[in-house]
């Protein structure tokens, strides 16, 4: 026969499966209330999401005008921020050009004109 002690072992066991049964079922409760809330609050901003994927709502559509206008805007704007050019303009922020001193140069004094950068450095042997 069973004594005192075994039927308090018994619930007490009972108890401690039926706590942590009791706090699983809660806190997934709560993540599933957090989880709706936050679909609500997307859904108010436009993002609707399903088991299938998420759709977006958009105020409006681009046509290939509105996409031309935007594409040409961002490509004008990227040249005015770059620094391509020789610098002459006064537009351009390239850096000044910086010389060689005369015991290091390697060009004679002919050659000392201002080149271009895609122009050929002339040989003497020419």
């Amino acid at each position: 026969m069973a004594t005192l002690g075994d039927f308090l072992a018994l619930i007490t066991t009972i108890a401690v499966f039926g706590g942590v049964i009791y706090v699983i079922l809660k806190l997934s409760g709560s993540v599933s209330e957090g989880v709706k809330s936050t679909k609500v609050k997307l859904k108010e901003k436009g993002y609707d999401i399903s088991d299938k994927g998420v759709s977006v709502k958009t105020s409006k559509r681009m046509n290939r005008e509105d996409y031309v206008d935007a594409t040409q805007r961002g490509l004008i704007r990227a040249l005015g921020a770059s620094s391509f050019g020789n610098g002459q303009d006064g537009n351009t922020l390239a850096p000044p050009q910086q010389s060689t001193p005369p015991t290091l140069s390697r060009t004679s004094s002919s050659d000392k004109k201002k080149r271009s950068f895609f122009t050929k450095k002339k040989h003497d042997d020419e």
